[in-house]
């Protein structure tokens, strides 16, 4: 992701002495004037000051937005991006018209940072993978507006420790118990799952997007990890680490690849690609064997590679092996959405949410 330059916006008519940050006395925690506080060593090796008591938290953008609200809305306030209509349907209507602060990273300088340091937040907290350079970044924003900052690595593989380190610091250990422990849950699973499965019945799958449905994930990108947690071939094989998705392809690249499954973004082509004569030439389209990916709050895939793919590896899994992850994906999903929603989803909506994949 391009990192936001901090030189693009002036800064000199903020600063103050009162908000500059405290020399930190080496102790593992410390009494200020104003509040409890102590050393939080974050995921990019920072040592920070931050409140031991903390009610007021604002997210870096829409990552650890969407990590906080499924562990502790309640501390919001305020938000990265405002939810949209889809999302909505999921999130309690009380944090709807949040203020809008924009994001950090990716944001083409949108983090309003002096609407931030008038809402005073107890914290700013960012999540996902580890940027380069993301310590000096902090370090220098957090200087400058006198409000502590940390840095939580929450990939797929890290989001279970990342609930219990959010719910550490944040005072609500037993509800993030819950949820790492559901999340471990699912990877023990999976990976079990994909020990059972023969190396010559993996199929290969696309996963894609886009207009026409060429825009791929290929293998080493953080939007495909669905497919290899389930224990799927991914059909987009490209050379090196694609970590930002979306690469555009050509039809006749795919029709090379010629993947046994094909699973669309739910803003992509679905509606469309049985009637195209191009996709026509594709094993999964001869096959019937194109799918949408269920959508609600997120999309179960990707954007944001959030904590919602942990629903994603078993409605794939499901979807893809029957016979190994064989549970009730009704109930699967009502559970899934009842912990991290608080959302009482419906047997019917549930069916809704695979209309386009599994009950299509």
């Amino acid at each position: 992701m391009r990192r936001l330059s901090l030189l693009s916006l002036s800064f000199s008519i903020l600063l103050s002495s009162s908000l500059l940050p405290c020399i930190l006395c080496g102790c593992s925690v410390e009494v200020s004037p104003k509040t409890e506080t102590r050393l939080f060593t974050d995921s990019a090796g920072r040592e920070v000051d931050i409140p031991i008591a903390i009610s007021r938290v604002i997210p870096s953008g829409p990552y650890a937005q969407m990590i906080l609200y499924t562990l502790c809305p309640e501390k919001l306030i305020g938000l990265s991006d405002p939810f949209t209509r889809v999302q909505k349907r999921f999130i309690e209507e009380a944090y709807y018209d949040l203020p809008i602060y924009g994001k950090f990273y990716g944001g083409g300088g949108s983090f309003n940072l002096e609407g931030i340091m008038k809402a005073s937040p107890d914290i700013i907290i960012d999540m996902g993978e580890a940027k380069a350079g993301i310590a000096v970044d902090l370090d220098s924003l957090q200087s400058q507006i006198g409000i502590p900052i940390v840095f939580i690595e929450a990939t797929i593989e890290s989001m279970a420790d990342a609930y219990e380190t959010l719910g550490e610091i944040l005072g609500v250990g037993q509800r993030a118990s819950e949820m790492s422990g559901y999340i471990r849950g699912v990877m023990d699973f999976a990976e079990d799952a994909r020990s059972q499965i023969p190396e010559g019945a993996k199929p290969s799958v696309l996963y894609s997007q886009g207009e026409y449905g060429n825009e791929v994930n290929g293998r080493g990108s953080v939007h495909s990890e669905v497919l290899d947690y389930v224990g799927a071939i991914n059909a987009a094989d490209m050379a090196g680490a694609l970590a930002s998705g979306g690469e555009e392809v050509s039809m006749e690249q795919i029709i090379l690849w010629n993947p046994d499954i094909v699973i669309l973004s739910p803003d992509s082509c679905y509606d469309e690609i049985y009637d195209n004569v191009l996709w026509s030439q594709v094993a999964a389209v001869k096959n019937m064997r194109v799918y949408e990916a269920p959508i609600g709050p997120y999309n179960w895939m990707d954007r944001p590679p959030s904590v919602q793919r942990v629903m994603g590896i078993l409605w794939l899994g499901n979807l893809i092996y029957p016979e190994i992850y064989d549970f009730d994906i009704i109930e699967k999903t009502r559970e899934y959405y009842r912990l991290f929603f608080r959302y009482e989803l419906s047997q019917e909506d549930a069916r809704g949410l695979m209309a386009n994949s599994t009950f299509r």
